[in-house]
């Protein structure tokens, strides 16, 4: 474990001094930094990767608005290391000691949920982002759980894809340990994220699953747009919750 804490501190310098650079790079440049730092984060922490469904939905030139689960700060990276994209986070993050500067650095957009004037700002935004061909990825549930749950999907963001006309991918992220169900990722109540990473460091089995699902399109209303994309990611999890039993 200690080897573990030097790469994860060697890591997150490295990425400190790759912020000050970002800017002043093309988008292509910039986000294959991002994977790189992602993948190598993963594999400090014995992240094993496997990914489901069509790669090439993430890969392909078209713009998409990425919807997930959340569970965890490090379903973020897992999303880069498969294809980088913008995404879009509480407001919080923001004040995060070190990792909230990074995640400012590389294009975060942050929203204030309570505030109506900030959604709109941030509809504002993804639909530039989602216009320009670009991925902005949500995770709709508005706050992490345990992963074997999918709470019901906040449909106001959903409004950026119809806006733009752009599909909507959802993807189901699920973490396991040994083939089973592993709650040691999960960031919920009270932890902090230094107590997180604390727990993380301890396991050495861990695996994450993304699931990439079918593409929705052609949906006029956000609020069906929403419980689509909550069903077929409900459908994973309930089949995970399944297998594990």
């Amino acid at each position: 474990m200690t080897m573990k804490v030097f790469l994860l501190i060697g890591h997150i310098l490295s990425a400190c001094i790759q912020c000050l650079i970002l800017p002043f790079l093309p988008y292509s440049l910039r986000s294959k930094l991002i994977q790189i730092w992602s993948r190598t984060l993963l594999s400090i922490f014995k992240i094993r990767l496997t990914i489901h469904g069509n790669r090439q939905l993430f890969n392909d030139r078209q713009s998409a608005m990425v919807v997930s689960n959340h569970i965890s700060w490090i379903d973020i990276h897992v999303i880069n290391t498969v294809s980088p994209v913008i995404f879009v986070a509480k407001s919080d993050v923001a004040k995060w000691p070190i990792f909230g500067w990074i995640a400012r650095q590389i294009g975060t957009i942050f929203i204030v949920r309570e505030k109506i004037s900030d959604i709109k700002r941030v509809l504002n935004l993804m639909a530039q982002y989602l216009s320009s061909h670009k991925k902005v990825c949500i995770f709709p549930e508005g706050t992490s759980t345990d992963g074997q749950t999918v709470l019901t999907f906040r449909s106001n963001l959903f409004q950026a894809a119809i806006n733009s006309k752009a599909r909507v991918l959802p993807i189901c992220i699920t973490y396991k340990e040994q083939g089973k169900y592993s709650d040691v990722t999960a960031f919920i109540g009270d932890m902090g994220l230094v107590d997180s990473i604390k727990k993380m460091l301890k396991s050495s089995v861990m695996e994450v699953h993304v699931h990439i699902l079918e593409p929705l399109s052609d949906i006029h209303s956000r609020q069906d747009l929403a419980d689509r994309a909550h069903q077929s990611i409900q459908a994973i999890v309930a089949a995970n919750s399944t297998s594990n039993s």
